[in-house]
């Protein structure tokens, strides 16, 4: 898997191998990954984010249950298929979008029921171990979160974080974090702690040093490997959180802190919808 890309920037797999457990009461009905958010589907906005970092390729490596919707999603984000669906309802035509010039695979996970799974399954889609990962569950409106990965270097592990939250960190890994700057390292990980660890963390270590993995990183070659090897030898489901923290005990991870705000289409707010939008038909309201 140690093959190097050959496009401007590295492919990204889009990890949708999901099952949407924290929304069971509707994600049998519909892929939280198409929920809507302002008013688009998640995942298009995913595939807006990759195009804005100049990359060609993308691979969506999604849960096998939901295979029979693949067809219409793959459609509805082809290169073109908005202003092909404005003139067929005679609406105005609307602009060449950055996602156009985008290729977009999909492909159904296979192996174990495990985020390194999806992350091993579009490495070896991609023939490459340089790419990012993108978790489609994390969405960011904007399309500038993972560009925010981009401005470290390309032979680094790197991750996205966001500033702790002691009330999110039930959420999320709890990166320990060492070096100063705007790109510190990654020194430990506590994966989802409850809010009395979370808490015992923050008096021990200082919120300055602590951030909450984001749903975005860069795979290098050396990680990939890694990554196969923990799949590999795990007895349980192989966490790419837990596995990435083994690799930061003797290899560099830059761990790159973000503001942005991010919906995260695995959480129910009042009234099942997201930001304000319209939920699904298929989806019922919780």
């Amino acid at each position: 898997m140690n093959l190097r890309s050959t496009s401007a920037a590295p492919p990204v797999v889009i990890a949708a191998g999901g099952l949407g457990t924290r929304v069971g009461s509707w994600s049998p009905y519909f892929p939280k990954e198409l929920r809507p958010v302002c008013g688009r589907p998640g995942l298009a906005h995913i595939v807006d984010e990759v195009a804005a970092i100049g990359s060609d390729r993308a691979v969506v490596v999604h849960h096998p249950y939901y295979t029979p919707l693949i067809d219409w999603t793959r459609q509805v984000l082809a290169p073109g298929a908005l202003a092909r669906y404005r003139a067929l309802t005679n609406q105005l035509p609307v602009k060449p979008r950055p996602a156009d010039h985008l290729r977009v695979d999909f492909i159904a996970q296979r192996g174990r029921y495990a985020d390194v799974t999806s992350v091993l399954n579009g490495a070896e889609h991609l023939r490459t171990g340089e790419f990012y990962v993108v978790f489609a569950d994390n969405v960011d409106p904007t399309h500038a979160a993972l560009s925010a990965l981009t401005e470290t270097p390309l032979d680094t592990a790197a991750v996205l974080a966001a500033p702790f939250d002691v009330d999110a960190a039930s959420n999320h890994g709890v990166i320990v974090c060492a070096g100063e700057g705007p790109v510190l390292r990654m020194a430990g990980l506590i994966e989802k702690p409850d809010r009395q660890q979370a808490a015992r963390l923050e008096a021990e270590r200082g919120t300055a040093n602590l951030r909450l993995l984001h749903g975005r990183l860069r795979v290098t070659p050396d990680l990939l490997d890694h990554l196969a090897i923990a799949g590999r030898s795990s007895t349980s489901e192989p966490k790419l959180s837990l596995a990435l923290a083994s690799y930061a005990r003797s290899n560099r991870v830059d761990v790159v802190t973000s503001t942005q705000p991010f919906t995260d289409l695995g959480l129910s707010s009042p009234g099942g919808a997201v930001q304000g939008d319209d939920v699904p038909l298929a989806m019922p309201r919780s």
